[in-house]
């Protein structure tokens, strides 16, 4: 802007009443009574300012730089104030632990899905239950759609070099195969229910004995003749061992094959009433991540028909809290994802320690579509310098050519600072942002537990 017709200022920073000209306030001593929630964006004494739009989020910041205490768990407790519904990517069980309590508190239906302890999880989910639902009520093809997206996660994308496409391929066709057959003879499917075919009745001749009955033209045929129809035992053994390492993590536990086999309640509820689902996975290693990856997609589009009955929009907004985000399978649609959310009450909070993490995830075109697409880019620390010297250019230059923001200074970033890029708005530098411990919130220790297991032991 020019200022006295003698220079021209290319960038400057907001001044609080630009930068808080949109966003929403409400006295940190509140216990509710929201009209909506959303990520906190700064403090002026007792009152804090977040951001209720409908725009997505990413959070970046490496090990350490608070982004639990001072964004993760404060957009919960904003959020649950204002009855929003949430699905909460937990690697630590942290946040389930902290905040589970909170929102049974405050009238919340709470939903934890352990897949660090299977066994003690409180809840169960059939991944192939939306399978079994539309089949019965007589929307095959439909139901076979979701089948084919389910065996193409499983099996076919869960390849680890390009040698094994083949070898993937017949094992998810197999895979196919014999989960349509579960359904045609009329027996729910279930991870249990394929595992039984797998190691039983193709050993014992069930499966020979339907796939002869079968039409040639069939489309259960079809997937089960690469299979069925080999002389080779070398082939047919390759095929199998295939099969087996994909399926293994069911095959070598029970509690997790049965904790898969069973739904314990409603996704659709998310956006009926106020909710929140907790995806528990173990940080230490990404075995069970594509799990979540699963469930992730599944609610996604559960809602996005829901939407459709109700005039387009859901009845309550429904949050994906998504804590280390590149650390889970990639979400394939996750562009097409971010773009039909917004306006049917969905919003992301993309929550990773760097943006690197993101373009080794999704490369470098999705990861620059991710970054355009979330409305508020809210940076505390990383020491990537060639991310760092985007931000900086992203933040300007000063009237004398020099960077707004240098590289140094985002390197030198103290933990009470938070630089952040809100939607149109020039970059604000936020000091002293709250921490969960501020808020008068009482947080939990404990991981709920669940004794189904031990129930179906005892009735066994």
């Amino acid at each position: 802007m020019l200022e006295n017709g003698l220079y021209y200022c290319e960038s400057r920073t907001a001044t609080k009443e630009e930068f808080t000209a949109d966003l929403s306030f409400f006295d940190m001593r509140s216990k509710g009574g929201l009209r909506a929630g959303g990520p906190v964006l700064l403090r002026d004494g007792v009152k804090v300012y977040c951001d209720t739009s409908e725009l997505h989020n990413l959070i970046i910041g490496d090990t350490g730089s608070m982004k639990t205490l001072k964004f993760c768990l404060p957009l919960m407790h904003s959020l649950s104030l204002a009855g929003e519904s949430m699905v909460v990517v937990d690697p630590k069980g942290e946040l389930t632990r902290k905040f589970l309590p909170v929102l049974q508190k405050r009238g919340y239906d709470t939903r934890v899905l352990n897949w660090r302890t299977p066994a003690t999880s409180p809840e169960r989910w059939n991944c192939f239950g939306r399978v079994n639902q539309l089949y019965k009520a007589g929307r095959k093809a439909d139901a076979l759609n979701i089948l084919s997206d389910l065996c193409e996660v499983l099996f076919k994308k869960r390849s680890k070099s390009d040698k094994d496409a083949y070898w993937n391929e017949s094992a998810g066709n197999l895979a196919m195969g014999l989960c349509k057959l579960i359904l045609f003879v009329g027996e729910t499917l279930s991870m249990e229910k394929l595992l039984e075919y797998r190691f039983r009745h193709l050993k014992d001749g069930v499966v020979e004995r339907y796939f002869e009955a079968l039409e040639p033209a069939s489309d259960i045929y079809q997937n089960l003749s690469g299979y069925m129809n080999l002389t080779a035992e070398n082939t047919k053994s390759c095929i199998e061992s295939t099969f087996d390492q994909l399926i293994g993590i069911f095959a070598a536990s029970e509690s997790l094959s049965k904790m898969m086999s069973a739904d314990t309640f409603e996704i659709e509820s998310l956006g009926t009433g106020k909710t929140a689902v907790f995806l528990v996975v173990p940080d230490e290693k990404t075995t069970y991540h594509f799990l979540a990856t699963l469930f992730i997609k599944q609610s996604y589009e559960l809602l996005l028909e829901l939407a459709e009955k109700t005039n387009g929009v859901l009845p309550i907004r429904v949050n994906f809290v998504l804590e280390e985000f590149c650390n889970i399978p990639k979400l394939g649609d996750i562009v097409a994802m971010l773009t039909a959310a917004r306006s049917r009450r969905i919003r992301f909070h993309l929550i990773i320690q760097s943006y690197s993490q993101l373009v080794d995830k999704y490369g470098d075109s999705t990861a620059r579509t991710v970054l355009d697409n979330c409305g508020n880019l809210i940076y505390l620390h990383c020491r990537e310098l060639g991310f760092l010297e985007y931000i900086s250019l992203l933040a300007g230059k000063n009237q004398y050519g020099n960077p707004l923001v240098s590289v140094s200074r985002l390197l030198h970033l103290s933990k009470q600072e938070t630089l952040i890029f809100h939607d149109r708005c020039y970059p604000y530098l936020v000091r002293d942002l709250p921490l969960i411990f501020d808020y008068p919130v009482e947080l939990g220790t404990e991981m709920p537990v669940g004794d189904w297991m031990e129930s179906e032991q005892k009735t066994a």
